[in-house]
């Protein structure tokens, strides 16, 4: 966890680029996850695919699908993290489905996450009261198990997810899927500004961030801006792997100066 905090105490808005491992294809990912640290990422959030991602929208739903048919697996993504842990200090964290983590086992995959340099986990249809077991897990290797929170999460709940979480807060933009557009005046900044009131962990905001505009608005009313669909929808565009490259290191750079103006 050490490494999370050192970002957010840097004194400046964080931007988290989310990747799928896998995709689009194994070697490439490696290549577009050094180029997005390279380009100003503070944070790199590897998705491990799952085949029924009940929260992602069709973009990172597709790039799920071709990683699991070149045979991306969870204990991939972790050999993923490592091979970037060798070569860049940035912090990793991990996000997917309960399923892969609980077949693999809890104390597994902390181990695994550990051993592989990584920094937390973020489990998004984990709810929090079946949590613990894997939290202390986490906990146990020095790694945050990071809490998750909607527009329409009461107040009294949000204290309690804040409580119990570890690493940031990931406060989910709309009711909606990855990708789709915020609506406007969400009622995210609302639950973002009662979360920063607690202190106790930095916010992060994603789901539907895709300018530099939008990032930099968003920075406004959070510590820290997460992108995934954009970067995706860059990657799968692009004619070839040097393409692909061109392209997240151009994204990345206008997303982090954004963050940085917020």
């Amino acid at each position: 966890m050490h490494r999370l905090a050192q970002v957010f105490s840097a004194g400046r808005k964080a931007l988290i680029v989310y990747l799928t491992a896998g995709y689009p294809e194994p070697g490439v990912d490696g290549d577009l996850a050094l180029e997005a640290i390279d380009a100003g990422a503070d944070v790199l959030e590897l998705g491990f695919p799952f085949s029924d991602p009940v929260a992602d929208g069709p973009l990172i739903q597709e790039a799920s699908g071709v990683a699991l048919r070149k045979g991306m697996t969870l204990s991939g993504t972790l050999q993923l993290a490592a091979w970037v842990r060798e070569r860049r200090q940035a912090p990793i964290v991990l996000m997917g489905y309960a399923n892969p983590v609980y077949h693999m086992g809890y104390e597994a995959f902390a181990d695994g996450l550990a051993r592989a340099g990584g920094d937390g986990a973020i489990i998004p249809d984990l709810p929090m009261e079946a949590a613990a077991p894997l939290r202390t897990e986490m906990r146990d290797r020095g790694l945050a198990l990071i809490p998750m929170a909607a527009p329409n999460t009461p107040a009294s709940r949000l204290r309690t997810i804040i409580g119990q979480g570890d690493g940031f807060l990931y406060v989910v933009s709309m009711a909606g899927l990855t990708g789709d557009a915020p609506g406007k005046g969400a009622g995210w900044q609302k639950v973002a500004s009662l979360a920063r009131e607690a202190s106790r962990l930095p916010v992060c905001v994603g789901f539907g961030i895709r300018t530099g505009r939008e990032a930099a608005e968003a920075a406004r009313h959070a510590d820290g801006v997460i992108v995934g669909s954009a970067i995706t929808r860059i990657i799968r565009e692009a004619p070839g792997r040097e393409r692909a490259r061109e392209g997240v290191r151009r994204l990345v750079g206008e997303l982090a100066e954004a963050v940085r103006r917020g």
